[in-house]
């Protein structure tokens, strides 16, 4: 019954995750977040921060479950998200095999379309698993001056 139970919520929440899980769409909203990153780190003009991670999963019977092992050796789903200052889930990507890479993801992934088509004019932060974009930022890992 417990797995009952779960699958029912994860359902009644998925049917309503496009009301909470949603790019800022208005300038205001934009602002908003873009201070908030500003407070917390100094960051101009972010609007997010993007990477992916692996959600475990149960061993996938078949040919293809040789594509679910992800780099660290276990049976994976590899998830991308973007979420603002507040850690609030913005876009998600939940359906790519674990050993499917983060760039690949995001090659892939409907937010890049939307950056590209100029539907966003500020940055997400990123990690060195995702590509040179003028688009993505990423941080610098040893700051050697107090600019930096």
């Amino acid at each position: 019954s417990v797995t009952n139970i779960c699958r029912r919520v994860a359902t009644a929440l998925a049917r309503r995750a496009r009301e909470y899980i949603k790019m800022p769409t208005t300038h205001q909203e934009q602002q908003e977040i873009m201070m908030q990153f500003r407070n917390i780190c100094g960051f101009r003009n972010l609007i997010g921060a993007i990477d992916c991670t692996h959600i475990r999963i149960k061993k996938v019977p078949g040919e293809v479950s040789q594509y679910y092992i992800n780099r660290k050796g276990y049976y994976s789903i590899n998830v991308q998200m973007i979420y603002d200052a507040s850690l609030r889930i913005k876009d998600i990507v939940a359906h790519w095999r674990g050993s499917t890479h983060d760039t690949w993801i995001f090659r892939e992934s409907i937010i890049r379309q939307r950056f590209e088509a100029g539907k966003f004019c500020e940055r997400l932060l990123r990690d060195s698993g995702y590509p040179w974009t003028p688009y993505l930022f990423t941080h610098l890992l040893n700051p050697q001056t107090q600019k930096e």
